[in-house]
């Protein structure tokens, strides 16, 4: 408390709440006497302030009084011994079960009849030969095929004009040149990268084994000529389309009623003249493109022959039916099994004992 009243800036925060303290006690001894105890001592005046520049010396403020010792803290009383647990009631011994009564024994199942022999199937008739299939008839000889006629030659292209030369494109004006940039500076150099170790080299790869030869195929067989197409008819000609009737003449729309007429817009102001543009070159005429020639007809394909008729399939035989299968005996009728006993009702368990009651906990207020 000494360091800190001590300082200046203690010192200039406190010289006034020193003051306004005085006030407030000067105010107060006025109104009665019975706060006169208390204002026995008054307070030191304020110092005056010192003469500048001399500053005067700091004045010794009296010792502060020594605080007393806080009382010994009383010890708290000792806590009353916990009443123990009163002894758990012992479990009653559960009641014997009754012995269960022992089942009657099951009646013994009666021996099904055997099962009458299965007759056997009858003996399959052997399968009737297919009958023999006609020999197939030779198709006819294909006639020859007419020769396509000789595409006519095209006639030659004619030879393309040459083109007139173009007029010369006047010369642009000639753009100003732009000022010189600044050299930019050059960057430092890279340093450079350390060299990567050299990679060991691979182990050398076992020869592989050369594959067996393959066997050579045999040689196809020489396909045979096809027979000559006969040749196609020439189709028929088509008959004359008839004539539309003709339509009967469609009535003239009514005239239009005539719009009322419009009033006169004020002419506009005159425009100035606009300045004329240079002449533009004529562009030469250009040579007229000559005329392709005629394609030649193309020729009629031949008529396609028809193919000869196929012969018709042989008939299946007819399969023989099954035997019937004979009716199963009927089945011994099963024996009623005796009643079950009826169990003895098991006895009633005792009650449980109720747990004994807690101590009450002693009581920490006081």
């Amino acid at each position: 408390m000494e360091k800190m009243t001590k300082s200046p800036r203690w010192r200039s925060v406190l010289t006034p709440a020193v003051m306004a303290a005085a006030l407030g006690a000067a105010a107060l001894s006025n109104a009665g006497t019975a706060y006169a105890q208390d204002l026995t001592t008054p307070h030191p005046p304020s110092p005056a302030p010192p003469a500048y520049p001399a500053h005067a010396g700091k004045p010794e403020y009296p010792a502060q009084p020594v605080k007393p010792a806080h009382p010994e803290k009383p010890d708290y009383p000792q806590q009353p011994a916990k009443a123990a647990y009163p002894e758990h009631p012992v479990k009653p011994a559960y009641p014997e079960h009754p012995v269960k009564p022992a089942y009657p024994e099951h009646p013994v199942k009666p021996a099904y009849p055997e099962h009458p022999v299965k007759p056997a199937y009858p003996q399959q008739p052997a399968k009737p030969a297919y009958p023999q299939h006609p020999a197939k008839p030779e198709y006819p000889a294909q006639p020859v095929k007419p020769a396509y006629p000789v595409k006519p030659a095209y006639p030659q292209q004619p030879v393309k004009p040459a083109y007139p030369q173009h007029p010369v494109k006047p010369e642009l004006p000639v753009k100003p040149a732009y000022p010189q940039q600044p050299v930019k500076p050059a960057f430092p150099e890279k340093p450079a990268y350390p060299a990567h170790p050299e990679k060991p080299a691979y182990p050398q790869q076992p020869v592989k084994p050369a594959y067996p030869q393959k066997p050579a195929y045999p040689a196809q067989p020489v396909k045979p000529a096809y027979p000559q197409h006969p040749e196609k008819p020439a189709y028929p000609q088509q008959p004359v389309k008839p004539a539309f009737p003709a339509h009967p003449e469609k009535p003239a729309f009514p005239e239009k009623p005539a719009y009322p007429q419009q009033p006169v817009k004020p002419a506009f102001p005159a425009h100035p003249e606009k300045p004329a543009f240079p002449e533009k070159p004529a562009y030469p005429q250009q040579p007229v493109k000559p005329a392709f020639p005629e394609h030649p007809v193309k020729p009629a394909f031949p008529e396609k022959p028809a193919f000869p008729e196929k012969p018709a399939y042989p008939e299946h035989p007819v399969k023989p039916a099954f035997p019937e299968k004979p009716a199963f005996p009927e089945h011994p009728v099963k024996p009623s099994y005796p009643d079950q006993p009826s169990k003895p009702s098991n006895p009633e368990h005792p009650a449980k004992p109720a747990s004994p009651e807690h101590p009450s906990k002693p009581d920490h207020s006081e």
